[in-house]
This record gives structure tokens, sequence and C-alpha cells, in this order.
């Protein structure tokens, strides 16, 4: 039987396989560290989920000797830098900055040990770039993570603005009134609301909490909302009517977000359309070319 006239639609098949099965690993390897979001206010500081993604648990134990001593080698500003990161990603799995030193000295042993191994091997620069690209991880979920809640934060800002609005038109005090929403409208936003409540309620004043609110999401609506509050209590303007005013704007911002990220969307599906189905298709294309010329391929191959 002969099976040539089959060999560019498996040659195809295969190249399809290749691209979906690389496109599937990478969705795994973020989707296994996306946790509920830990209130650091009750949380232990040091504490580990069970769903850490299992890369990290092991570079984590590598890297824990190590880490103390790179750890104190870091600067304030460094370390406030980390902390910033990761209070933007949602504190995933409860990570820490002594935490995040230790997995990123043990990405750095095993896959850049890895990295040169493959090397020296001979196989190529393509997986000796691959295994490098690890040496990453860590800072990929972070940067994925902390995407993901600055849309879950645009989201949810005019629908907990609304309401917010209406709430403290009813009479009830600000403070009150954001844990009342807060309560009945669960999600990333009101954890990030109830942070700032507790906050002040140890003793911190409202501009400070919510200084302190802006900087661990790094979302401009959100920012806006901060200012107008601010500049709303020191001129002394009605809450009720700033809030009413924010909502409206925050509308407009959120349907203009929208757009914007339509926009960006298109390139990215173009692009993964190309790269599933463009060299399927030229080895399709080009194999029955080939076949249907009649050249004998063990004379081109040397044969």
């Amino acid at each position: 039987m002969n099976l040539l006239p089959l060999l560019p639609l498996a040659a195809a098949l295969a190249s399809a396989a290749v691209v979906l099965i690389g496109a599937y690993g990478l969705y795994l390897t973020q989707s296994q560290t996306r946790v509920p979001v830990d209130d650091p206010a009750e949380a232990p500081v040091a504490a580990k989920s069970d769903d850490t993604f299992f890369l990290h648990k092991i570079t984590e134990r590598i890297g824990r000797r190590f880490a103390p001593s790179i750890l104190a080698s870091l600067s304030d500003r460094q370390k406030a830098s980390i902390a910033s990161r990761i209070e933007a990603a949602g504190r995933p799995d409860g990570l820490t900055t002594e935490r995040y030193v230790q997995r990123k000295v043990g990405e750095v042993a095993v896959y850049g040990t890895l990295a040169v191994l493959v090397l020296l091997s001979g196989n190529g620069l393509v997986l000796t770039l691959m295994a490098l690209a690890f040496t990453g991880l860590t800072d990929l979920n972070l940067y994925v993570q902390g995407r993901e809640r600055a849309d879950q934060v645009q989201t949810q800002l005019p629908d907990f603005l609304d309401v917010l609005a209406v709430t403290v038109s009813a009479g009830m005090s600000f403070r009150a009134a954001i844990g009342r929403v807060a309560a009945s409208m669960p999600g990333v936003l009101s954890d990030e609301f109830t942070i700032a409540l507790r906050q002040m309620e140890l003793g911190t004043s409202r501009r400070e909490a919510f200084e302190s609110l802006r900087r661990r999401n790094r979302n401009e609506s959100l920012s806006k909302f901060v200012t107008a509050i601010q500049q709303a209590e020191e001129l002394g303007a009605p809450l009720s009517d700033t809030l009413v005013d924010i909502s409206k704007d925050m509308r407009l911002a959120d349907a203009q977000y929208m757009r914007r990220k339509a926009q960006q969307l298109n390139p990215r599906v173009t692009m993964v359309t190309a790269a599933t189905m463009l060299p399927g298709l030229l080895i399709l294309i080009i194999g029955s070319m080939v076949l249907g010329t009649d050249i004998n391929l063990g004379t081109l191959f040397g044969g």
C-alpha cells in the first residue's frame, strides 16, 4: 500500500497538534496559580496555599537556603517594587517578598542549569532559550494575574459606585456605606475596599487608606475615583452628588476601556489563527505540489 500521498496530511496534522499542545500547556501554566485573593489582615504572612503550582514548590525549596542572603542585599526600593507587584497581582498563593526571592533563586538555579546542559549537549539554541524563558515564570504569573485583577476592577467599579451613591444618598455615612456595598457585592473590588476599611478601623486616616488602595491597584479609573473623593473631602462638596458624577464618568471610561480591549484582541486572534493553520496549510500545499509533479523524492534527498 502506497502511503506517500498521505505524508503531507500527516505532517500538517502533526504541526497543528504541536501548536495546540504548546498553547494548552501555556494556559495550564498560567491557570494553575489562579486562586482567590487572601486578606492580608487575616491571613498569615507566610501561609502557603495547597494550590501552588508544583514547579513553584520545587523552586521555593531549592532557593530557600540562599534567599535570606540575597534578600538582605536588596535595597528598600527593590523590596518595595517586588511587594507592589505582588499586591497588584492579589498576593497569589499568599506570596510574600521572601517567597518571591526563593522562587527566583530556584528558577535561575534549575532552569539556568538545564539551559547550560542543553546547550552543551548540542541540542540547539531554541531549546536553550526555551529553558531560559522558564526563569521568568513567576514574573509572568504576576503580570498575568495583575492584568486580570485590573480588568476585574474596571468591570466592577461602575456598578459598585452606582450602589454606593444610592446608599450614601439614603443617609448612610460614607464608611458604613462602603462596608454595606462591599458585603453585598463580593469580588476583587469589594476585597480591596474591605482592606481599606480595616486600615481605617486600625487608626489609618481615610486619605492614607485610599492612597494605599490606589497603590495596590494599577487601574486608572480607580485612581480617578480616589482623587475625586479626596478633592470632594477637601472642598466640602456633597459626597452623594460627587459619587453620582463619578459613576457616570466610570460608565464612559468602562465603555472606552472595553473598546480598547477589543481593538487589542484582533491582532492576537489573527496571530493565533496564522500560527495554528499556516504551517499545516503550507505543508499540505507544498506536499501536494510535489506529489502532483511526479518528482522523485529520493533524487531530491540524495537517495
